[in-house]
């Protein structure tokens, strides 16, 4: 399980139910619905990627294994927007 870290120069920003990533080098800013915005301050909390999916599952009443699909689509483009990096494999 691919386990993945917030840049720590990354700015993150909590609006409403949404949540607001500036990126300090570029600018550039991205923002997340209120999901993305539960899963990325249950990963600050240091919850591994299946303790997120769960957690989401039972908050939102959906599958564990499409929060899984929905986290790691997400983490790879926080990677590929270089808001975070792969950590371990």
């Amino acid at each position: 399980m691919a386990t993945y870290q917030l840049k720590p120069d990354l700015l993150l920003q909590k609006v409403a139910d949404e949540m607001v990533l500036l990126e300090p080098e570029s600018g550039e800013y991205f923002t997340l619905n209120s999901v993305g915005a539960d899963m990325l301050e249950l990963m600050q909390e240091g919850k591994s990627a299946p303790e997120i999916a769960q957690h989401i599952a039972t908050d939102y009443d959906v599958p564990a294994a499409q929060v899984q699909a929905d986290l790691d689509e997400l983490l790879k483009q926080l990677e590929e927007a270089n808001l975070a990096d792969l950590v371990s494999d």
